[in-house]
């Protein structure tokens, strides 16, 4: 059974910060009883006494602890952003590498994408006064005993209100869930729609129209609506809240005078004790207006609590595997386990050669290409390079230029060394040069150093594509996969891409090409027939070709007998 990763591991590794932060929360509520013991020695010592030294020493005296008091709750702030900062700086690489196997997972597993916006709340909430309020509220109980010592009236009256004040939230709460369902919903339909219209790219022209931009303002405003409607029933709830504890604090000064009357306390208790409930509700109060933030907060780190459970300790030790390239068995199904979309019986390709995978539109070539480096995992199957799982190779030994290219934000640089700026010029050039986009890069302003992001001007779609080639190429991983490589590419650069798979296979590299063009598999050595996802045919290639050009022969032949 691997080990596991646990939230509670970054809790235990930053323990002297929790104490630090407790610590001083201790020391900050202590000094909150300074106001009302300065009002109890004003009321109860000063005035009677008429004495102003006294006034002096005790203001300077007050003055000092407020001061104390100040910079003890700002190094407690700091300190609960610091964990707050701790926690996402621990556990989001784990949860950012998670996020990019989503599609490994059949069906597919969002909840690490997820966890990483609720660990992004939480540390928004490590941050924040709520985060303050929640260290406070352990002391309500304790003021509310030190109110009740001073008169039980009001020691129950602190009780009540607190009790009031959380009922007040519950209520505010629910009434909020509703709007917020509704806003989430129809924000989520305007954001797919918006999505699937990116997807698009350029080509969302043809399905665009004023109906679908209608569409997509109807859902946005049905998200804002909802949205006002929420914010409006969490400000009435907070306004009202503050009302509640203002009065609160009007009632028990009334109290407090009730019981002067009665000589049953002191003039300097009775505006004490007004301060210490205040101060005693103040964290009741801010919890119970943000009590959505909060609830949103703990639900999301117990999200993040049990992806991480379902990791293990550290990633999959990566290995530097090479040899033959052995297929037995595979299948690959969709999310819904319904019929396989993939059936591979097995194969073999050995180091140094080529395999060129063809078949139909719609056979699943595109789909065996992904399988092949690890962008989809299999169902059931063996898949292996060498003694090595194709899952457990690092990934700087597989080389992958899928149909549809992504450079990330960078330089051209920096998308063919895969962002690793720790390797040399001439090794990026090397790889550009093996697949013939050298003198076209050169050829730019900035050559290697031409930025590629959504600010920069777009380069050239068979550009984009050879960059894409020389990032598969670079390094001569020990297999390359070439989906539709001579997709986009002119007579010369088809050309350049057989010359850098013989240069390839002479390095001991094995090489997957997946065609529709003849002059795509040209270089290669061994061939594997798709049709309707599943293994009709495999060997070398003249001789699958001449049987393939055979049997073709041989249906038109009786087809044309049928037809007499």
């Amino acid at each position: 059974m691997p080990e596991r990763v646990n939230a509670g591991d970054w809790a235990r590794g930053t323990r002297g910060l929790w104490l630090a932060a407790l610590a001083f929360g201790a020391v900050s509520n202590l000094l909150i009883l300074t106001g009302p013991m300065f009002m109890l020695q004003v009321y109860d010592r000063v005035l009677p006494g008429r004495s102003v030294e006294t006034l002096l020493v005790l203001f300077a005296l007050v003055a000092f602890l407020f001061a104390m008091m100040a910079g003890i709750d700002t190094a407690r702030s700091q300190v609960l952003a610091r964990l707050g900062a701790r926690a996402r700086q621990v556990l989001e690489p784990r949860l950012f590498a998670a996020s990019l196997q989503v599609h490994q997972r059949d069906p597919p597993d969002p909840r690490p994408l997820m966890a990483l916006r609720d660990l992004e709340a939480v540390q928004r909430l490590s941050g924040s006064g709520l985060a303050l309020a929640l260290l406070d509220l352990p002391w309500t109980p304790a003021f509310i005993l030190l109110l009740a010592l001073a008169h039980p009236l009001l020691g129950w009256l602190a009780a009540g209100g607190a009790v009031a004040l959380l009922g007040l939230a519950l209520v505010g709460h629910l009434g909020q869930r509703q709007p917020q369902a509704r806003a989430r919903a129809e924000g989520d339909r305007a954001e797919r729609l918006r999505a699937a219209i990116d997807d698009a790219g350029p080509d969302h022209v043809a399905g665009l129209s004023p109906q679908v931009i209608e569409r997509w303002h109807k859902h946005r405003a049905a998200a804002l609506t909802a949205t006002i409607e929420a914010s409006d029933r969490a400000l009435r709830c907070t306004a009202q809240a503050r009302a509640l504890r203002m009065f609160l604090q009007a009632a028990a000064l009334a109290a407090g005078g009730w019981l002067v009357l009665g000589d049953q306390l002191s003039p300097g208790l009775m505006v004490g004790a007004s301060i210490l409930l205040g101060r005693a509700l103040g964290p009741v109060e801010q919890i119970g207006s943000q009590w959505g933030q909060l609830a949103a907060a703990v639900s999301g780190w117990r999200r993040v609590a049990a992806v991480l459970h379902s990791l293990p300790a550290a990633p999959v030790a990566q290995v530097q595997g090479s040899g033959p390239l052995s297929v037995r068995g595979l299948v690959v199904t969709g999310a819904d386990r319904g019929a396989p979309l993939l059936r591979l019986t097995g194969f073999d390709v050995p180091v140094g050669r080529a395999l060129g995978v063809i078949g139909p539109g719609g056979a699943g070539k595109s789909l065996l290409a992904r399988v092949l480096a690890g962008a989809v995992a299999p169902t059931a199957g063996v898949l292996r390079l060498g003694d090595h799982p194709v899952s457990r190779l690092s990934a700087l030994r597989i080389g992958y230029l899928p149909q549809r290219v992504a450079l990330w934000p960078g330089t051209i640089a920096d998308a063919i060394s895969r962002h690793d700026r720790e390797v040399p010029a001439t090794a990026i050039e090397d790889a550009a040069r093996l697949v013939g986009a050298h003198s076209a890069i050169c050829a730019l302003p900035a050559g290697y150093q031409t930025r590629i992001d959504a600010l920069a001007a777009p380069l050239p779609a068979g550009l984009v594509r050879r960059i894409a080639l020389a990032r598969a190429v670079f390094g001569a991983p020990a297999l390359v996969i070439l989906d539709e490589p001579n997709a986009d590419l002119d007579a010369d650069a088809s050309d350049a891409v057989n010359a850098a798979i013989r240069s390839l296979k002479a390095a001991g590299s094995i090489v997957v090409v997946t065609a529709h063009r003849p002059a795509a598999i040209g270089e290669c050595d061994d061939l594997l027939v798709l049709e309707g996802g599943a293994q009709t045919g495999f060997g070398p290639r003249e001789t699958l070709l001449r049987d393939l050009v055979r049997s073709h022969t041989d249906l038109v032949r009786a087809r044309s007998e049928v037809g007499t």
